[in-house]
């Protein structure tokens, strides 16, 4: 039956951006009443935030009866993968037993896989990674061909505004990157250089890693799940924000422009993982326009996502 979620389990829910999901879902806990529990693979403390607090069970995701038993003692409705596993058919198992569990569960209607970037179905042509990311999809849609009460939804972000503020020279300025690693993305504004996909001109969206988790916890009051979870802090092509970063931090950044056959000279041809060319593929999806996306959520809740002016402004402003 649609309506909003009430029992939640988020797997993977101490990692780096299942931390801020589960932040997301504390800050409206109280006002909903909801019940939230974190899956993580090891014992931990319990997530406490904004005066709520979620347990964190650890649990096997090796073994689908666990992971069952798990969802079964909450009373579980919707379940939230925001897992990271950097080996494709590991990652792929992960979230299948997962769904399998799932769906042995008569109270959960609800399951959004670990997406929380670029859709993956539009990337996994271009970046190798996202095929395995892409085949929990796929399993989803065939699971609501034979039961129409069951939702899912995809959880797109595009990319995340918090690579911007790498190595900003704020006191306190490694909150900027919430619970996400460090890593300057194209632009690094502390050494005013940028590593550009294409002309410049088309526009990405980015959001902070903060309002992903309180647009996810939005949509889980939403009535009903649509797959379209598209969510957007800005829309900016990369050459604004360069001129943005030189207005506010006063420096000109060298700029190197990157046509598909840099990207692609640039690439390792005898890769030693999925990941080994991961950054350049997401590359050559922004230059394919594989990477574009809508902003959904931004029109079905009331979250006020930051701009990246305003971000730029907070971190390297004066």
């Amino acid at each position: 039956m649609p309506g909003p979620s009430k029992r939640i389990a988020v797997a993977g829910g101490t990692g780096g951006i299942g931390s801020h999901v589960v932040e997301g879902l504390l800050e409206i806990k109280e006002k909903h009443s909801l019940h939230i529990i974190v899956l993580s693979r090891s014992s931990k403390p319990d997530v406490i935030y904004a005066g709520a607090a979620a347990p964190v069970i650890a649990t096997d995701y090796n073994n689908v009866h666990t992971i069952e038993q798990v969802l079964r003692e909450h009373d579980i409705d919707t379940v939230i993968s925001t897992i990271v596993d950097t080996v494709p058919s590991s990652f792929k198992a992960v979230q299948q037993r997962l769904l399998d569990a799932a769906l042995n569960v008569p109270s959960v209607r609800r399951f959004a896989p670990s997406e929380f970037a670029v859709d993956s179905e539009k990337l996994q042509s271009t970046v190798v990674f996202y095929q395995s990311k892409a085949l929990i999809v796929q399993s989803l849609r065939k699971v609501r061909e034979y039961n129409k009460d069951f939702e899912f939804i995809k959880f797109s972000c595009g990319l995340f505004m918090n690579y911007f503020a790498y190595g900003n020279p704020k006191p306190d300025g490694g909150k900027a990157h919430g619970h996400l690693r460090q890593f300057p993305f194209v632009i690094d504004i502390s050494k005013g250089t940028a590593d550009v996909p294409g002309d410049g001109n088309h526009k990405f969206c980015y959001t902070t890693a903060e309002d992903v988790g309180r647009f996810t916890a939005a949509a889980t009051q939403l009535e009903t799940w649509s797959e379209d979870g598209t969510m957007a802090g800005d829309f900016r092509t990369i050459n604004e924000i360069i001129q943005m970063a030189e207005r506010v931090t006063g420096k000109t950044f060298d700029v190197k422009y990157n046509t598909e056959d840099d990207l692609l000279a640039r690439m390792n041809p005898n890769p030693e993982s999925a990941m080994t060319n991961f950054y350049l593929e997401v590359l050559l999806g922004m230059i394919r326009g594989e990477c574009d996306q809508g902003a959904e959520l931004n029109k079905l809740t009331n979250v006020k996502p930051t701009s990246v002016e305003s971000f730029l402004q907070a971190w390297w402003g004066n």
